[in-house]
């Protein structure tokens, strides 16, 4: 009896041990500067670093990626220093920022790149008039703002936007009435504010925006709303 439940045993681990992990491992998210030497070698145009800051001496070396079209920090508190080197990469189509320590000023450099496209920010630092620089682009069709002290006085330059077609705003000083104004000066413009379409705003909006069709240009606009970051998994 003691050798059959012994086969018994032994048959079952093996069979154990023959299956196949259902779960994997995702893989490792390559660091800031083997995806440099990636954008530089020309095997890619995209820079995302999420898990991890990189350190301001190393972002120094963005003046190598000539050809970067997209640049995403998630934990990276960017400074206005870095934004001097950011603003001179004039290929750069996405850039986001969300945990940066810029001002209006560095804000306002970035905001100025010719073909910029998406831009996701968020600062202690960055007030209206910071938002009335960005206001000055005629690029930028997709605009986000989240955990910075901007107010409903920056409604305004956010409505001249004409070419804007999406913009959120998450953990800011806007409030309703300031949405409500902009969804009046601008009723077609997919708004959401703290994760909610407001009043009278243009909610039956697809989201389609979130993978607008750049194939031309090889836009993947990867825009992770996770606004925990709660930025609830929107890719732009």
């Amino acid at each position: 009896m003691s050798r059959l439940l012994f086969l018994v045993l032994m048959t079952s681990l093996v069979g154990c041990l023959g299956k196949p992990s259902s779960q994997q491992m995702p893989p490792a998210e390559a660091s800031f500067e083997r995806q440099l030497l990636d954008v530089s070698s020309a095997a890619t145009d995209s820079i995302q670093v999420s898990e991890t800051a990189v350190p301001p001496q190393q972002l120094m070396h963005l003046t190598e990626a000539t050809d970067l079209r997209e640049l995403r920090l998630d934990q990276t508190p960017v400074t206005d220093a870095e934004a001097e080197v950011i603003a001179a990469i004039p290929s750069l189509k996405i850039v986001n920022l969300p945990a940066s320590q810029l001002t209006d000023e560095g804000l306002a450099k970035i905001a100025s790149l010719p073909q910029l496209e998406l831009l996701r920010v968020g600062s202690p630092s960055v007030t209206d008039a910071g938002i009335a620089k960005v206001g000055e682009s005629t690029s930028i069709l997709y605009l986000h703002l989240l955990d910075s002290p901007v107010t409903d006085g920056a409604v305004d330059a956010i409505a001249g936007m004409q070419q804007l077609e999406s913009f959120y705003a998450d953990g800011t000083k806007l409030t309703d009435d300031g949405m409500s104004k902009l969804v009046k000066a601008r009723p077609k413009l997919h708004i959401h504010f703290n994760d909610l379409h407001p009043a009278g705003s243009h909610a039956g909006h697809s989201h389609d925006h979130d993978h607008h069709d750049h194939s031309h240009d090889h836009h993947d606009h990867d825009h992770s709303h996770d606004h925990s970051h709660g930025d609830h998994d929107h890719k732009h």
